[in-house]
């Protein structure tokens, strides 16, 4: 009996070693006497910083985070009743979606570059938002359109007015599309003003003499409109609102009356459903009708609609009609050019305020898809902006963020010649793929290899890394809605080299896709169990199914086992730990597939950090690691003997 007691006694103190291993804030029993309690050594934690080190940013949709005033928009004061809350997820800087003036509740569509939308605020609260956010050491950050404005924007509109104001060079027109348009994506698009369609009988009269010139001749008619021609040989078409065959009428001569009701105008076809070098029209600076003067028609892309009054001249838009692509000229010297000036000087405003980054939308459509190009435009601007930021006395250098959404890293890489920083699309895309496939060993490696791409153009790169964002499908989405994968997505974010982005509602584990709109990407902060959303700007395009008081911030404040708090917690740990938030990442082995490891270093100073990227529960043998300074964990992970345990999905970090 004696010797049963003494085993039970040992295995009484081996499990509260391991429990202390693993919980470091917990006191266990004493070695020799169970009721006598130890203070276990945490001198070591006295390392950690005081001070935020982590480079969190917080991705805030203005419209939808907290709405101040019961008016159902979220709003700039809204942000700033919630700086606390963002304090507690470790931000060090949000970005705000646009805040200007803009056709849309998404604001990327700006009609005033200078204002701040009035269903946001006003300029007042944001120069509270920013005092009150640099309090806590948060700095602001605004999204900036360079690629195109709003339709409705009064530079646009005075360039449709008149083309020849000095707005007229703001916009990509038929006229000038040089190199801005090459080689991209979008499509022109009309500016009419006046009635430029027919509504009454026209007869047409085509001479296809000269067959690589033909001529058309429109006339007012009288009597009756003709049917189509049922003559399959003759291949000449009217298209109005279909296309309809001529008559024969003559040695290279076609015609035909009809009755004519349409908006837009007229084009002639030599098929009746093909387009491209099928379509026949005007040229691009001789369009307008004048009935009974033969008019030469050109073919292809340089062929226009024959017009019959107002005055229609086309414009380019990468995404759609409602942005018209802004133009800045030959790229070499895009500073010289009106547009860059103005736009700069609205930039201008906004760091002089104290505006202390920008994040740029769109930024490989500048000059479509043409990197040389756009690298040189980002350049420039960049210089632009930090040379305010310095002469306004900003410590250090301006931050700035391109969203330059490029195939692979390998053809983003190239954009830190021109900006700092960029986002790292192919971090996420690495990241889910692996969770996915339960495989963490070659995790490391990866981020690395992307880092070496970068550090090719720029030596102090900035890694701007993120899960998903407003223009994605959530990231709980892509990982099944499995929290324990959603946590580990988090703890892995908050431990990786770079700059770490949460978009909002990622902290509360949010769901969503874009396949009804990109609403239900965007969803409003639920911040108690049972009180209103800021939801007007969504018109009603809210997953209530989603919204519940469980997944509330009351809620999760509330349960030690939410998403929530292992932000956090890991947030904590990444401000803490200057390795963690600043270090060089260096691989480190894995003794099991789906585990990955990394060190992270800085000035004298390492973590040990491990992953479990799978659902089984393996132990690693890590003796030739220390594993006795536990900083920060997620999930189940137990430490004996220089062994590590760790549940599914679970993470731990060390101090080496």
């Amino acid at each position: 009996m004696m010797k049963m007691k003494r085993i039970y006694l040992i295995l009484a103190v081996v499990s509260a070693t391991l429990l202390l291993t693993a919980c470091p804030h917990i006191t266990p029993p004493g070695p020799d006497d169970p009721d006598t309690p130890v203070t276990p050594d945490d001198s070591w934690r006295n390392q950690a910083s005081k001070t935020k080190l982590s480079g969190i940013t917080y991705q805030v949709n203005v419209y939808s985070f907290a709405d101040s005033d019961g008016d159902g928009w979220g709003d700039i004061r809204g942000i700033t009743q919630h700086l606390d809350y963002l304090d507690s997820i470790g931000a060090t800087a949000l970005w705000l979606s646009p805040i200007h003036e803009a056709m849309s509740y998404h604001g990327y569509n700006v009609n005033d570059y200078y204002s701040v939308s009035s269903n946001l605020g006003t300029e007042d609260d944001l120069k509270d938002l920013i005092s009150q956010a640099k309090a806590r050491n948060i700095d602001i950050y605004l999204d900036f359109v360079l690629n195109h404005s709003g339709k409705d924007n009064a530079w646009f509109k005075q360039a449709i007015a008149d083309p020849s104001s000095k707005y007229g060079s703001y916009y990509i027109f038929e006229d000038k599309p040089g190199e801005s348009v090459t080689g991209g994506m979008g499509g022109w698009n009309s500016t009419s003003s006046g009635s430029i369609g027919y509504k009454g009988l026209l007869h047409f009269k085509l001479d296809v003499s000269n067959p690589s010139q033909p001529q058309l001749t429109i006339t007012q008619a009288s009597g009756n409109a003709q049917s189509g021609n049922t003559d399959t040989s003759v291949k000449w078409f009217i298209y109005e609102n279909n296309a309809i065959r001529m008559y024969k009428t003559g040695n290279n001569i076609f015609e035909i009356t009809l009755s004519i009701n349409n908006d837009w105008g007229v084009l002639v076809k030599d098929d009746p459903t093909q387009w491209g070098d099928h379509k026949w029209g005007a040229r691009a600076n001789d369009k307008l009708v004048e009935f009974g003067k033969p008019k030469t028609l050109v073919k292809g892309d340089a062929a226009n609609d024959l017009i019959f009054g107002g005055t229609s001249a086309q414009y380019w838009a990468s995404f759609d009609a409602s942005m018209p692509d802004l133009y800045f000229g030959p790229y070499a010297k895009a500073s010289d050019s009106e547009t860059f000036k103005d736009l700069a000087s609205a930039a201008d405003k906004w760091i002089n305020m104290g505006v202390a980054g920008l994040r740029l939308d769109a930024v490989i459509w500048i000059y479509q898809n043409n990197t040389a190009a756009n690298v040189a435009f980002l350049k420039q601007w960049y210089d632009r902006c930090n040379s305010t930021w310095k002469s306004h006395g900003g410590k250090g250098d301006f931050y700035m963020v391109g969203e330059a959404w490029c195939d692979n890293a390998e053809k983003m890489a190239p954009y830190y010649e021109g900006l700092p920083s960029n986002f790292n699309f192919y971090y996420w895309y690495t990241l889910k793929d692996r969770i996915g496939k339960g495989k963490g060993d070659d995790f490391a490696t990866t981020v690395i290899y992307f880092q070496n791409q970068f550090r090719k153009y720029r030596t102090d790169f900035i890694d701007a890394i993120k899960l998903s964002n407003h223009d994605e499908d959530r990231a709980a989405n892509d990982l099944g809605r499995d929290i324990a994968k959603e946590k580990l997505a988090a703890a892995v974010l908050l431990t990786s080299p770079g700059k770490p982005y949460v978009y909002q509602g990622e902290e509360l584990g949010y769901w969503g896709n874009k396949g009804k709109g990109d609403e239900y990407v965007r969803a409003p902060i639920k911040w108690t169990r049972g009180g209103s959303v800021a939801s007007a700007a969504l018109s009603g395009k809210v997953d209530n199914n989603m919204l519940t008081a469980d997944i509330s911030v009351e809620a999760q404040e509330q349960n030690a086992a939410s998403v929530l708090r292992v932000y956090r917690d890991f947030a904590k740990a990444r401000n803490g730990w200057k390795a963690l938030a600043q270090g060089q990442i260096e691989a480190v082995s894995s003794p099991n597939s789906a585990v990955a490891m990394w060190k992270m270093s800085h000035e004298g100073q390492t973590v040990l950090v491990v992953h479990n990227f799978g659902s089984g529960a393996p132990v690693l043998p890590l003796s030739s690691y220390k594993t006795d300074k536990l900083i920060v964990s997620n999930g189940a992970v137990t430490v004996s003997n220089g062994a590590v345990a760790l549940g599914a999905y679970a993470s731990a970090v060390f101090l080496q």
